[in-house]
């Protein structure tokens, strides 16, 4: 586990190993009211279970988590993508992304977009499965594949994914550079 970033409110985590998520308190819808509820109607049950699952693939994903004292309370899982782009750069997708509700809006899910983007080179797709997630990410310079000019991957038979240029990196990195100071 390493501390990426910390401020007032939170610690911005970089989980390595399954057992590290033993150190949280994670509140599932099932558990609480008000706890994480990007699983539900997933059929997915259990959230420490399926974060330890994740942390035991190879080649280890990105995961990313803010925490205040031992509750998670925002989270966000990467993978690399098998193949390449056209240009040779790696691709990675943003599997998820989630804030407990009661904490939206308070721009820890796109700390952890900008702490994701330090940790990779590349592009980023990403398949929203909302209508505010796709404004989500629209606003940061995802773009959808008909959109770009000779595109980079080949999302033909995968729709409605997003793409984050390589050229946005930079510029996104720079117009946010304040939520990480």
């Amino acid at each position: 586990m390493r501390e990426l970033w910390k401020d007032n409110n939170y610690s911005y985590l970089k989980l390595e190993e399954a057992k590290e998520v033993d150190n949280f308190l994670i509140e599932g819808i099932e558990d609480e009211e008000s706890g994480f509820d990007f699983f539900k109607g997933l059929g997915i049950v259990g959230y420490s279970s399926t974060f330890k699952a994740w942390l035991r693939k190879f080649p280890r994903p990105i995961f990313l988590v803010a925490v205040k004292d031992k509750r998670l309370v925002s989270w966000m899982y990467v993978e690399e993508w098998e193949e390449p782009a056209n240009d040779g750069f790696p691709v990675y997708v943003l599997r998820a992304v989630e804030t407990l509700p009661g904490l939206r809006g308070k721009r820890i899910g796109l700390r952890l977009f900008l702490l994701m983007l330090k940790q990779t080179a590349g592009y980023v797709i990403t398949k929203p499965i909302t209508p505010e997630a796709r404004r989500f990410f629209e606003k940061l310079g995802f773009k959808d594949e008909t959109e770009m000019h000779n595109p980079p991957i080949d999302l033909s038979h995968r729709s409605s994914y997003l793409v984050f240029p390589v050229y946005k990196r930079r510029e996104v990195l720079e117009d946010f550079e304040g939520y990480l100071s």
